[in-house]
């Protein structure tokens, strides 16, 4: 009788809540409202309505969590699937390194997947961003997704929560003059990129973890009456390139904006991420938007 007892208890114990739903959230990469594609061009980006081609696009996403019709929020605990999905924090990857994107990897993920208790849910919440504690941390000993090192930036800065890579056409091909010329940066023609991560992150040194960062730029994001069954969280830089100049770098500053001090190309960018920047005040976020 203990004996069965033990292992009906075991058996409870080991099977998942039968309350609890499975949710899938769909994502889908656009640039000007057209699908992403490593093969396509995108026309009429930014303040000089510039044609580009897209080399990368992928971002980290966190504390995902579904909204009650009070306001609470109910975290949704994310499927641990060895590769996109670790803890609460999850990798959408929507290159395929095919055409530009040949520094890229062939792996797809578009979706967040997990579980919540079953119940009548009103809207979506999540961060564009990794958590503190595992933002600082060796990419090259760390679990995927983690290990994806193409995503890190240093110790001190951790990883690129955003990672959108554009090239003009018109630039496509030029000498590193020409690059210069036609307002390249740094002497290259190497594009216009927008990278989001923590910046201004206090280390005893460049190889030691930070205590903390000035400048978090994580992206709090809340949708609402988003149904996971009827609607796909949309992510455009359009909008947040509005007022860029694509085909202009602000000199010695990295191509485009990578959410450092100081860069001329970010005063225009980082309030339409919902964040503020220098003295520029945050406006509401143009990244992120549902159909």
């Amino acid at each position: 009788m203990t004996r069965f007892y033990i292992a009906a208890l075991a058996a409870l114990v080991a099977t998942p809540a039968l309350a609890d739903m499975t949710v899938s959230i769909p994502f889908a990469a656009e640039i000007g409202g057209k699908p992403f594609s490593c093969a396509e061009t995108f026309a009429g980006l930014g303040s000089t309505a510039t044609e580009v081609q897209a080399v990368d696009y992928r971002l980290f996403v966190s504390e995902a969590a579904l909204m009650k019709a009070d306001g609470s929020l109910q975290p949704i605990t994310l499927e641990q699937d060895g590769q996109w999905q670790l803890d609460g924090l999850a990798l959408l990857d929507f290159e395929d390194a095919s055409g530009a994107c040949a520094n890229g990897t062939a792996g797809v993920n578009t979706t967040l997947r997990g579980t919540v208790p079953d119940g009548d849910y009103t809207g979506l919440a999540f961060t564009i961003g990794v958590p503190f504690a595992q933002n600082h941390v060796d990419p090259t000993v760390s679990a995927a997704p983690l290990n994806t090192t193409a995503m890190f930036w240093n110790w001190q800065g951790g990883y690129k929560f955003v990672r959108i890579d554009l090239v003009p056409t018109a630039m496509m091909g030029m000498t590193e003059e020409a690059g210069a010329a036609a307002g390249g940066g740094h002497g290259k023609a190497k594009g216009w990129f927008l990278h989001l991560g923590s910046t201004m992150c206090d280390a005893a040194s460049k190889t030691e973890a930070p205590t903390a960062c000035a400048n978090e730029n994580r992206m709090a994001i809340r949708l609402d009456g988003f149904d996971p069954a009827a609607n796909t969280v949309v992510i455009d830089p359009a909008p947040v390139l509005a007022e860029a100049d694509l085909m202009v770098n602000a000199p010695e500053t990295s191509p485009g904006c990578m959410s450092f001090p100081k860069d001329a190309d970010c005063m225009t960018v980082m309030g339409k991420l919902g964040l503020p920047y220098m003295d520029m005040p945050a406006s509401t976020q143009a990244l992120v938007s549902t159909r």
